[in-house]
């Protein structure tokens, strides 16, 4: 067993994470940039040149913070030898550009995205979309197995490409179910009913089985991630679509619907809130053609 573990970012998601690697026996050392999350969490470091361990992963928003946590020389000086584990939702491009730099400075990278949400974080059963090389994901593994189950799905930048375009059918099946939500509503047939029905036919999907009875009909739209994560997810999905010359219309569309909504949601929405914005939208279709 790897005996300790560095991680940096400690938000929703890291925080569950560390609390199972510790269970697992590894020693943890800790860093975020906020200083309530470091005094929150026992083994914190003060600064990211503090972070100590065989592997580093990394469980931070976007490409942009995970390039400055890794071009920083105070971070990459130190770890000649370690494997870097990026498990945040980043760029495929990025992640293979900074795969090459990190190789010249003797750093092996892995790019470890996942899926599941806070609830399967906490209790350790994550599915974990790993890229990168068979030797790299062979170090990593024990701590990576602490967390989740592992599906190796190609090189360096797959666990990525493979995690955004989860995240861009999430949702497309989440905005279909609450327009159909609206649909079903507006008939006059009880929603709770019509989704039952929908769930035993050929129409379910893991949004319409779960999201929409749990967040939606409870008007709870408190499910642990962010409108803005899974918008910026979405987004990187069309763009490796625009990258390879693929169709996405339907993709493209959709995002487009979510970043409209984003813009008029609150900066903290959680995503299932998109049944609000669309309920809202009804409401005006509703009142033009009174």
């Amino acid at each position: 067993m790897t005996a300790s573990v560095g991680v940096v970012g400690l938000g929703r998601m890291g925080l569950p994470m560390v609390a199972a690697l510790k269970r697992a026996g590894f020693t943890v050392s800790s860093y975020d940039r906020s200083p309530e999350a470091r005094a929150a969490t026992a083994g914190s470091v003060d600064t990211l040149a503090d972070v100590t361990g065989d592997i580093v992963i990394l469980m931070l928003p976007n490409s942009a913070i995970v390039e400055a946590v890794l071009t920083d020389p105070e971070f990459t000086a130190l770890r000649r030898g370690v494997v870097v584990v990026d498990m945040s939702s980043s760029e495929p491009s990025s992640t293979r550009a900074l795969g090459e730099r990190l190789a010249e400075a003797g750093i092996d990278y892995l790019d470890a995205p996942v899926s599941g949400g806070v609830a399967r974080a906490e209790s350790a059963s994550l599915t974990i979309m790993a890229g990168g090389s068979s030797s790299t994901l062979e170090r990593a593994r024990p701590v990576l197995e602490a967390m989740g189950t592992i599906t190796h799905v190609g090189d360096l930048g797959a666990g990525h490409a493979v995690k955004a375009c989860n995240n861009v059918l999430v949702g497309v099946t989440l905005l279909a179910a609450v327009e159909v939500l609206e649909i079903v509503r507006s008939f006059g047939v009880d929603p709770a009913v019509a989704f039952d029905v929908i769930n035993s036919s050929t129409g379910r999907s893991w949004s319409s089985e779960h999201k929409v009875p749990t967040f939606v009909l409870s008007e709870e739209y408190r499910s642990g991630f962010g409108f803005g994560l899974l918008t910026k997810d979405m987004g990187i999905a069309v763009g490796l679509a625009d990258e390879l010359g693929v169709e996405h219309a339907l993709l493209d569309s959709a995002t487009t619907m979510w970043r409209r909504a984003g813009e008029e949601l609150p900066t903290d929405a959680d995503h299932t809130s998109i049944a609000e914005w669309v309920a809202g939208q009804s409401r005006s279709l509703a009142g033009g053609a009174a």
